[in-house]
């Protein structure tokens, strides 16, 4: 098992910017690697991206040293088990409401005796080939990362509890589906929803754990960073629009 780096400078206190992908593009990952982004998102919940896909990003994400981890399509064992095999550093679950939902994560996510993934010599594992499976146990265990995606009322009001969750180890805001939950979709920004935001900033400082969210249009990670931020985010897509919209611009005069 290779050292996660992103949960090693998470845990001195470090910012880490991430981009959140959505295609098979080997290709990309290697330019966002080249050019210091710290960690990838890869989405399986809002895309068709399939487990052999996500392989062939993680094989691209290790060779250049970012660090590749998948937002889950479900938050079931079975599900879990397929990416880690592959050889992702951690997972990030959708739509974590409660405990319950966090202990479901964490017990898919872990070996025995902390959970109950299931073992083989897979890729995640270097096939068996660098030394005994219980000592890739106890590494995979230390090692693999797992996040909580909160993103809505009843996430939020037990926000306490999910930081407080052994095995967690931070909370990624989805602010989008959050201003649904609370009633204001799309609107980021309305007092209600900020006032939710902080919420959770809140309580992951309480805790000592990190949280992450998207840098929108007309927002800089800088803003992020100074309010508690420690997981910042942006897109694939929004990188390229954010370029083409000026370079555009300028070309059409």
């Amino acid at each position: 098992m290779k050292k996660n780096l992103l949960k090693e400078k998470l845990q001195k206190g470090g910012a880490a910017s991430g981009v959140i992908i959505q295609d098979p593009a080997p290709q990309i990952v290697e330019v966002l690697a080249l050019l210091g982004f710290d960690w990838l998102f890869i989405d399986c919940e809002h895309s068709g991206l399939s487990v052999a896909e996500v392989g062939q990003l993680v094989v691209a994400a290790e060779a250049q040293e970012i660090t590749p981890l998948v937002r889950v399509p479900q938050n079931l064992p079975a599900v879990i088990l397929r990416y880690l095999d592959v050889g992702v550093a951690g997972i990030i679950i959708p739509g974590v409401e409660s405990v319950e939902d966090c202990l479901v994560a964490v017990r898919g996510a872990k070996y025995a005796p902390e959970g109950v993934r299931g073992l083989a010599p897979v890729r995640g594992a270097d096939y068996g080939l660098r030394g005994p499976l219980g000592e890739y146990v106890k590494a995979a265990n230390l090692e693999t990362l797992v996040l909580a995606d909160v993103e809505s009322r009843e996430g939020v009001e037990n926000i306490e509890a999910i930081f407080e969750t052994e095995g967690i180890d931070g909370v990624v805001i989805g602010s989008n589906d959050l201003s649904q939950s609370l009633g204001f979709p799309g609107q980021t920004t309305h007092p209600v929803v900020v006032e939710a935001i902080h919420k959770i900033l809140g309580a992951g400082r309480k805790a000592g754990k990190p949280v992450g969210g998207v840098v929108r249009g007309g927002e800089t990670p800088r803003q992020y960073i100074d309010n508690g931020y420690q997981l910042l985010l942006t897109s694939v897509y929004g990188l390229i629009i954010g370029a083409a919209k000026p370079f555009l611009a300028n070309a059409r005069g």
